[in-house]
C-alpha cells in the first residue's frame, strides 16, 4: 500500500491519502478523487510514497475527512480522472516555487497551469469481457452478445446502434456489470493542422552578419546546456523571429524541447505559419482562444513527448516540454504578460525562473526593452545582444511630429487628422501603397458631456466615464461591461431645466470615429478596423490582416493590436492619431508604455523596399517620450526614465507589493485597509526590514465593478522582505463580508 499527498484547490493545505492497490498505477502529477468531508473532491498528486508523509499531522487529517475505513488514520482515494499524469515530475519544483512567490496556493498554481481537460473525442468501441451471468427479460441482450460474437469481440458502437436499435440502456448496464467495456480511439493528432503554410512565409533567409553573431552566442549556450539570460534587442525589422527559428531549429535537431510565448493570442498564428515553413506542423499551441480538446491533446503531446515545440500566449510558460533546451520570449517588454486575476503571474519573469531551474538559455526579444530588462542587461545580470539594422538593407522610417495644439480648426479634414496626415493619406493612395493608423482607444466617442453643466455620463459600477460605440449605439463600460442606451439630455440638468434641457454631447475620438472620418475623406478606397470591437476571434483576425497581406485593404485603422509583431511589406505610412493617450495616466510606467507603443507602431512602417513614413500627432511636442521616439532613441529615454525612478524608488531599484481592499461597503474598505497598514508596519518593525509602505489611498480607479478600492504600496530592495509581510497581510486579513484583499507582487497595472 502506497501513500499519497494531495493538492487540493478547496483548501490551501495539502493532505494526504492511503492509495488503494487498484490505483498503484498513480504517481505525481496525476489527478485524483478523494473523500473531503462529506464530500468528494478532485485534486493533484504532489508526492507519492511507501510509507505515509509526516509533515501532516493525523489529527488534521480526520478532522477533515469522513466515516470512511482508513488506514494509518488515513483516507483511501478514491478514483484517477485520467490512467495519464497532467504534469510532469520535473515540473512540479517550478510550480512550488511559483505558489511561493506570489503566495498562491499550490492546488490553485497547478489548476491554472493545467488546461481543463477534454471529454474524449473519436469513435467508440465496445469491447466484450465475459458474457453475463445475470437474468434479465429484454430481448435486447442476446442480440448485443450475437453482434459482439459476430464482430470478434470487438464492435463500434455507432454500428451496433444501428444493428440493435434502442440497445442504449442495456448497453450501460453491460458496462456497469463488468461485461463490456467502452473503447475511444482518442485524436491524438488533432493539434496538429492540415492547412498549407501560407505562400507569404519564407522557406529559407540569408542572415545577415549582425543575425549570426547573434545567433552563434546563444547555440553555445543551447549546445552546452547552461543558462543565460539574453536581451535581444533589435530595432523593429531587424529579425528577431528569424533569429529565434534557427534558434529553435538548432535546439530540436539536438533532441531538445522549444518554447515559444508571445504576449498576444492574436500574434500566434502568424508566428507560427512562420514557424511551421521551417520546422514543419509538430507544432504544439496553447492559449485560451482554442477549442479545448485541441488545447488539452497539445498539452498532452507536450507531456508524452510526441511534440518538440510549444507556442502559445502568456499560460504557455507552463507547457510541459520534455527536455526543455530553451525559452524564446517574444516582444518581452508587452504588460500582456502579466495575469491581472486570480495567480498574478508575469510569464516573462517565470520565464527566466524557469531558465535557471533548468540550466537553460532564454531569450527576451524586444525592440524597446523593458526599463528593468534593459537595466539588468546593462549591469551584467543578463547579456545584451544587438542588431542595430534593418533586414535586406531596409532604412528605418523617418519620423515628424505635428502639434496639433498649433493647427487651427478650419484646417482640419477632419476633426482627428491633421492637414499632413491627409495629404500623407492621399499620396500612398496614389502609389498603390498602404497605411496604418493607430489610435489607442476603442469607440467612437470617449465619453458624453452636458454642454451646460459640464458632468459626464459615468458608469454607475465604476469611477469612470461611458464609451459610446455608435455601431451598437451603446455607451459602454470597458471595466465592467455594462452597455445602456445613450440618453439624449443631461439628468441632472433635466431636474431645473426649463423647456429643453441641455443635450449631451460627444467628446474625444476612437477608432470608430477615426473609421468614419477616413471613408467620408477617401469613399472610394478600401478601409478596415482592427481593434477588440471587430474582430470575435483568430479567424477574424487572420481574414483582416490577411486583406491587408493581398492588398484589398488600403488603410487599417486600429488600437495597439495594429502596433505587435506585424511584417507587411506593402504598409509604408503609420499614422499616430493621438500620441498623447495615456501618457498621464498616474503611473510610474505611463511614459515607457506610450514610448514603446509609439516605437512598436512606427516599426510597422517601410519594411519592404521602400522607403517608410511615420506621422505623429500630438498635443505635447517636447515631451521627452515624443521627443525620444522622434529620434529613435531607445537609450536616451530609458537614461531619463531610469533617473526619475531612482529618485522615486521605483522598479528597477526596487521591488514592488501591491495589496488591494475591496468591497461594497465602502467604510470597511477603508477600514480594513488600515488596519493591514498597521499589520505591515508591525512586520516590518519586527522583523527589521528594508521597506516602504505607502498609503492606503484611493486607487485610480476608486470604484471598479461596484466594489469601492484602496490600496498600500510596498516597496523593497529585498524580495523576501515583500514576501514576508505579504504572508503577515494574508495571514491577518480580516473576513468581513465580500471584502476582497488582492496581493499583487510585482504589479504592472497600477489603476
Amino acid at each position: 500500500m502506497d501513500f499519497i499527498t494531495v493538492a487540493l484547490p478547496a483548501i490551501r493545505t495539502p493532505l494526504s491519502y492511503a492509495l488503494p492497490d487498484n490505483l498503484k498505477c498513480a504517481d505525481v502529477g496525476f489527478r485524483v478523487e478523494v473523500p473531503l468531508g462529506t464530500r468528494d473532491a478532485t485534486g493533484y498528486i504532489i508526492e507519492k510514497s511507501p510509507t505515509p508523509p509526516e509533515e501532516f499531522s493525523k489529527p488534521a487529517q480526520q478532522s477533515l475527512l469522513g466515516d470512511l475505513p482508513d488506514i494509518c488514520g488515513l483516507k483511501k482515494a478514491k478514483r484517477l480522472l485520467e490512467n495519464y499524469p497532467c504534469f510532469s515530475k520535473e515540473q512540479l519544483p517550478f510550480l512550488k516555487m511559483v505558489a511561493k512567490y506570489y503566495g498562491f496556493p499550490l492546488a490553485k498554481v497547478i489548476e491554472t497551469a493545467v488546461p481543463p481537460s477534454a471529454p474524449k473525442k473519436g469513435n467508440k468501441f465496445i469491447v466484450l469481457k465475459r458474457e453475463p451471468d445475470w437474468h434479465t427479460t429484454s430481448k435486447k441482450l442476446p442480440l448485443i452478445i450475437k453482434e459482439l460474437k459476430r464482430a470478434g469481440g470487438k464492435i463500434s458502437y455507432s454500428l451496433l446502434a444501428k444493428k440493435v436499435p434502442g440497445s442504449g440502456h442495456m448497453i450501460k448496464r453491460m458496462e456497469s456489470e463488468g461485461n463490456i467495456i467502452i473503447e475511444v480511439s482518442e485524436p491524438l493528432e488533432c493539434y496538429i493542422t492540415s492547412d498549407p503554410v501560407p505562400s507569404w512565409t519564407k522557406k529559407a533567409v540569408d542572415l545577415s552578419a549582425e543575425q549570426l553573431s547573434v545567433l552563434s552566442e546563444i547555440l553555445t549556450a543551447i549546445r552546452k546546456g547552461v543558462n543565460s539570460t539574453f536581451v535581444l534587442h533589435g530595432i523593429t525589422g531587424s529579425g528577431k523571429t528569424e533569429v529565434y527559428i534557427e534558434a529553435a531549429q538548432d535546439a530540436i535537431e539536438s533532441g531538445k524541447g522549444v518554447l515559444v510565448i508571445v504576449p498576444e493570442i492574436a500574434l500566434t498564428p502568424q508566428l507560427i505559419d512562420r514557424f511551421r515553413a521551417r520546422i514543419g506542423n509538430n507544432i504544439a499551441v496553447l492559449h485560451s482562444g482554442l477549442e479545448k480538446h485541441k488545447r488539452w491533446y497539445s498539452w498532452r503531446a507536450l507531456l508524452e513527448g510526441r511534440c518538440k515545440i510549444a507556442i502559445g500566449a502568456r499560460s504557455a510558460i507552463f507547457a510541459p516540454v520534455s527536455n526543455l533546451g530553451i525559452i524564446i520570449v517574444d516582444e518581452e517588454h508587452d504588460g500582456s504578460y502579466k495575469q491581472s486575476d486570480r495567480l498574478r503571474y508575469n510569464a516573462r519573469d517565470l520565464a527566466i525562473l524557469l531558465g535557471r531551474m533548468f540550466s537553460i538559455p532564454v531569450i527576451l526579444g524586444s525592440a524597446t526593452p523593458s526599463v528593468e530588462t534593459y537595466a539588468k542587461a546593462k549591469s551584467g545580470k543578463f547579456r545584451l545582444l544587438r542588431i542595430t539594422s534593418r533586414q535586406a538593407n531596409a532604412e528605418l522610417p523617418n519620423i515628424e511630429v505635428v502639434a496639433m495644439n498649433r493647427v487651427k480648426p478650419w484646417e482640419k479634414p477632419s476633426e482627428n487628422l491633421s492637414p499632413q496626415l491627409y495629404a500623407a493619406l492621399e499620396e500612398i493612395i496614389l502609389k498603390r501603397e498602404q497605411a496604418f493608423i493607430l489610435y489607442n482607444r476603442r469607440g467612437y466617442a470617449a465619453f458624453l458631456q452636458c454642454e451646460e453643466c459640464g458632468r459626464t455620463l459615468d458608469c454607475k459600477n465604476c469611477s469612470v466615464t461611458l464609451t459610446y460605440h455608435r455601431k451598437i449605439n451603446s455607451a459602454l463600460c470597458h471595466y465592467c461591461g455594462i452597455a445602456i442606451p445613450p440618453p439624449k439630455y443631461c439628468k441632472y440638468c433635466s431636474k431645473i431645466a426649463r423647456g429643453n434641457p441641455p443635450k449631451l454631447v460627444l467628446r474625444g475620438g476612437g477608432t470608430e470615429k477615426v473609421l468614419d472620418e477616413l471613408c467620408e475623406l477617401f469613399p472610394d478606397v478600401r478601409i478596415d478596423r482592427l481593434d477588440r470591437d471587430s474582430v470575435s476571434n483568430i479567424n477574424s483576425y487572420r481574414k483582416i490582416l490577411d486583406k491587408v497581406r493581398s492588398g484589398e485593404t488600403t488603410i487599417l485603422v486600429g488600437t495597439q493590436m495594429i502596433a505587435k509583431g506585424h511584417d507587411l511589406e506593402g504598409v509604408t505610412l503609420v499614422g499616430i492619431v493621438n500620441c498623447d493617450v495615456g501618457l498621464h495616466m498616474p503611473d510610474f510606467r505611463a511614459s515607457e508604455k506610450v514610448f514603446q507603443l509609439l516605437t512598436q507602431t512606427a516599426g510597422r512602417a517601410g519594411r519592404g523596399s521602400k522607403k517608410g513614413r511615420v506621422i505623429l500627432q500630438t498635443m505635447a511636442p517636447n515631451h521627452p517620450c515624443i521627443v525620444k521616439t522622434l529620434k529613435n532613441d531607445y537609450e536616451g529615454f530609458v537614461e531619463i526614465e531610469l533617473k526619475k525612478r531612482k529618485h522615486m524608488g521605483y522598479p528597477p531599484f526596487s521591488r514592488l507589493l501591491r495589496i488591494i481592499v475591496s468591497g461594497q461597503n465602502k467604510d470597511e474598505v477603508d477600514s480594513v485597509a488600515n488596519e493591514l497598514r498597521q499589520e505591515a508596519s508591525i512586520c516590518k518593525r519586527a522583523l527589521h526590514l528594508e521597506a516602504a509602505i505607502l498609503g492606503p489611498s484611493p486607487a485610480p480607479i476608486q470604484k471598479m465593478r461596484g466594489n469601492w478600492r484602496m490600496h498600500i504600496i510596498v516597496k523593497s530592495p529585498s524580495a523576501s522582505s515583500l514576501n514576508k509581510i505579504m504572508s503577515t497581510v494574508k495571514s491577518k486579513r480580516p473576513q468581513k463580508g465580500d471584502l476582497k484583499i488582492i496581493c499583487d507582487v510585482d504589479p504592472y497595472d497600477m489603476l
